[in-house]
């Protein structure tokens, strides 16, 4: 979804593959050891995604691959937030080819709570700041709706998180290129047990799942002290057509689907 125009045509070849060992909370810098009250930075990725790769630019070639990535690199992200403990969470999200698997963001979303309430136990009321691409963003809004709703089971999550970072997340649904355009065109590169299309449908404008989540989030924007959001969407269109394997289709997530704050 957030992915440039110049993105090849994906196959079995090309899929990084996602391991055991890339799955769950993973502490790419710890905070340093006199910030208690120093923030937990949490990245979550989209769908169809790597974990890292996400957050990565290759600067070296393709035969020769030197991948970048901004949450761990020294100038970059850590160089903003130096006292910070940086994270990032994975899970499996690949909906089409081979290994492909049923996933939901209720189902993401319990599995990423209950990774922060292991590694936050020592300090529950750290701020929190989440950073999220595309369909990890509505994974966010769903966690933080659970958390609110059961704070003695997850305690500090909801009350602690003072920011949130979107990026290219459709929370009025991914237009341009529709749900049945995107499973006609895997299931053209594809056998039909290699297609899992339901993560595809939250992303549908209109979905009732995602609308619900969508309008119980904005009704906690009403509270006190309320959570700063930054939502950065789409100047350059992505060719999603070219993602599952089919002929150009030009998409682009722009500032409509951004979540406006009340």
């Amino acid at each position: 979804m957030g992915q440039e125009s110049s993105v090849p045509r994906l196959n079995r070849e090309q899929v990084r593959p996602v391991t055991s060992d890339d799955i769950g909370l993973k502490v790419l810098r710890e905070a340093t050891p006199e910030a208690a009250q120093s923030p937990d930075i949490v990245a979550i990725h989209g769908i169809g995604a790597h974990p890292d790769d996400s957050w990565c630019k290759n600067v070296g070639t393709k035969e020769i691959p030197r991948r970048v990535n901004w949450l761990e690199e020294e100038d970059m992200l850590p160089g903003v937030v130096p006292s910070a403990r940086i994270m990032r969470y994975g899970y499996e999200s690949k909906w089409f080819g081979e290994g492909a698997i049923q996933q939901r963001a209720s189902r993401v979303a319990q599995r990423l709570l209950l990774a922060l309430k292991r590694e936050r136990k020592e300090y529950s009321f750290r701020p929190l700041i989440f950073i999220a691409h595309c369909f990890g963003g509505l994974v966010v809004l769903k966690a933080l709706l659970d958390a609110r709703q059961v704070p003695d089971e997850w305690p500090g999550i909801y009350t602690s998180t003072t920011g949130l970072i979107f990026f290219g997340t459709p929370f009025r649904g991914a237009g341009g290129m529709s749900q049945i355009e995107m499973l006609d065109a895997a299931r053209r590169e594809y056998e039909a047990e290699e297609v899992q299309p339901d993560v595809l449908k939250i992303l549908e404008p209109g979905n009732e799942f995602l609308q619900d989540l969508v309008d119980q989030f904005g009704k906690t924007r009403t509270e006190a002290n309320k959570t700063m959001v930054a939502c950065f969407y789409e100047l350059k269109s992505s060719n999603v057509g070219k993602i599952v394997g089919k002929e150009d289709r030009i998409v682009s997530l722009g500032k409509e689907s951004a979540f406006h704050q009340n």
